[in-house]
């Protein structure tokens, strides 16, 4: 057999197109010979943070490996998958097309002409390794990381709850049917802190609702290690009527430092409570023609509560009819328009679900559910990434007040061109880069 001696440049010559006509005085010439390219050039900044969440994780999964053969650390693949879910590659699979990208090789601490970072097999065998033990422990992890972020324990917290569907289409294990949402799922449980946008924990459930008691544990739990922490920081709780549970209530009548709001769902006595003030707004509403909205305070007691509780209900009367709301709260001292006016505030949660589902967190494809517990909390580790990077790196900036989506498209997925030399590697962005200016503080911030 003869050697082939086809030399590169005759192989880039072969793969030169030229097109005349297009210009008035020049050539349109096409290769495929470009210099090292990524899309991805936010991954730089992610690469530059000192102690992300990503790290942190990868340090509590116990390896047993023969590190003979280990080619691919587990702090190495966790940086990686997050790394892939900030630029929008939710799944496994795209480790195959992503694992030679330079941007991505450096943001987990690998050279560019360093050997490719793992495949979709590996991926895929760290999602199914972990066990019940080390899952805890991340959650935990999640708690602490949002505590670390404060320079000091904060005088009052607001834990905002919610849950959230995230379809199943297969044999996923606990995926069960649910009859609000009319599909089988998965309930995944978020807390976010109400003040300021802040991933507390997210945390995988089966797709029906779970009784309160088995919900008043889980908040239990997270309120009690907060409090160990600050023990003089007041924690009050956020959530729709189904957090509304008589285990709960009576829970925070014996630790002061909670305390909550949540939705009530409204039945007939509730109504019968309401009944002089309604019928007194709907009469102001005709007589002035003009919206009513009162505010109006009592005690209730229903029949599964050990004690009465403070009901406050919203009535309001405008040319669509009668809307009645109801909230049920540990708070005593603040006028009823007050403490629901503050509540209301709890919507801007389902814009950070929203920002969260940027990154696919709704994604869980895997078969069994520990391995989506642990896809929700990549997911997870990719919304606090971002988030951080957001509210420090690029404070007082125009790209502080992105969304998840925006963040993404337009710091994420950007162009950058990567050179390598013996002493220094150097990622070049574009002069017309839209936020140009913002990346540079950012860079300045994260080197200092």
């Amino acid at each position: 057999m003869s050697k082939d001696t086809t030399k590169k440049g005759d192989i880039q010559e072969k793969n030169l197109f030229s097109f005349s006509d297009v210009l008035p005085d020049k050539k349109i010439q096409v290769d495929f010979n470009a210099p090292d390219l990524s899309s991805n050039g936010g991954l730089v900044l992610v690469g530059l943070m000192k102690e992300s969440i990503a790290r942190k994780v990868a340090r509590l999964i116990p390896d047993h490996r023969n590190q003979l053969f280990v080619q691919h650390s587990y702090e190495e693949m966790v940086c990686q998958r997050v790394g892939q879910i900030m630029c929008g590659y939710e799944d496994a699979n795209d480790c195959d097309r992503l694992r030679h990208d330079s941007a991505l090789k450096m943001s987990v601490g690998r050279k560019a002409s360093d050997p490719d970072l793992c495949s979709q097999p590996t991926m895929t065998r760290l999602e199914n390794h972990l066990d019940k033990k080390t899952l805890w422990a991340i959650a935990e992890l999640f708690v602490k990381d949002y505590m670390s972020s404060f320079d000091k324990a904060p005088r009052k917290i607001i834990l905002d709850v919610d849950d959230t569907n995230a379809n199943t289409y297969g044999a996923q294990q606990l995926s069960l049917f649910n009859d609000y949402y009319d599909e089988y799922c998965y309930m995944p449980m978020v807390i976010f802190d109400g003040m300021n946008g802040k991933l507390i924990l997210p945390l995988l459930r089966p797709g029906r609702r779970n009784k309160s008691l088995n919900i008043f544990g889980i908040l239990r739990r997270v309120i009690e290690f907060i409090h160990k922490e600050w023990p003089h920081t007041m924690i009050e709780l956020r959530g729709d009527s189904h957090f509304c549970s008589h285990e709960f209530m009576d829970w925070t009548r014996t630790h002061l430092y909670v305390k909550f709001t949540t939705g009530l769902s409204g039945n007939p006595v509730l109504m019968k409570k309401i009944d002089k003030q309604l019928r007194r707004a709907k009469g102001d509403f005709e007589r002035h023609h003009a919206d009513v909205r009162r505010y109006y305070s009592f005690e209730y007691k229903a029949k599964s509560w050990t004690y009465k509780q403070r009901v406050i209900a919203k009535i309001e009367v405008t040319d669509k009819g009668v809307n009645i709301r109801f909230i049920v709260t540990s708070n005593r001292n603040n006028k009823p328009e007050t403490v629901y006016r503050r509540y209301c505030k709890r919507g801007t949660m389902e814009l950070w679900i929203k920002d969260l589902k940027y990154f696919r967190a709704d994604r869980m494809s895997c078969s069994s559910f520990k391995a989506n517990m642990f896809r929700l909390f990549l997911y997870g580790a990719a919304y606090v990434t971002a988030y951080r990077l957001k509210s420090k790196a690029f404070s007082n900036t125009e790209v502080e007040v992105f969304t998840m989506d925006s963040f993404m498209k337009r710091i994420m997925l950007s162009a950058v061109f990567i050179t390598e030399k013996k002493t220094f590697v150097r990622f070049s962005f574009s002069p017309h880069h839209r936020h140009l200016e913002a990346i540079s503080q950012a860079l300045t911030s994260l080197s200092a």
